[in-house]
């Protein structure tokens, strides 16, 4: 399985005030990347393929909401999740972090509880 970092972290951004710390939204940006469509990325997915990426985001998005800052995603997930990573342009220096996540991810090995 593939363990992601999920956590927002802080990213400088211009305003009318000057440079400013703001968090980074992780789970918001990676699914906007991976259901990305038109001049920003080659992908081209099937309505199936929307329907599937997007149930892999939804399962992000739950484990987001349990605050333990990171998702568990089998391997064939997560290689979808790579995909629109790997057809998205556009990137720029706030997303390094988040594209370090996916490029270096974590492997772990997921052991089976014993039922009592």
């Amino acid at each position: 399985m593939k363990k992601i970092n999920i956590k927002d972290y802080t990213v400088q951004a211009p305003t009318t005030e000057g440079i400013k710390e703001m968090p980074y939204g992780v789970v918001v940006s990676i699914e906007n990347v991976v259901l990305a469509s038109g001049q920003m990325t080659s992908q081209r997915l099937t309505m199936a393929q929307t329907l599937e990426v997007a149930r892999i985001v939804e399962k992000i998005k739950a484990q987001e909401k349990e605050k333990k800052g990171f998702v568990l995603l089998e391997d064939a997930d997560f290689n979808k999740i790579k995909a629109g990573f790997d057809a998205f342009s556009g990137f720029g220096k706030n997303e390094v972090e988040l594209c370090k996540r996916i490029a270096e991810v974590e492997t772990v090995e997921v052991k089976e509880a014993k039922k009592k």
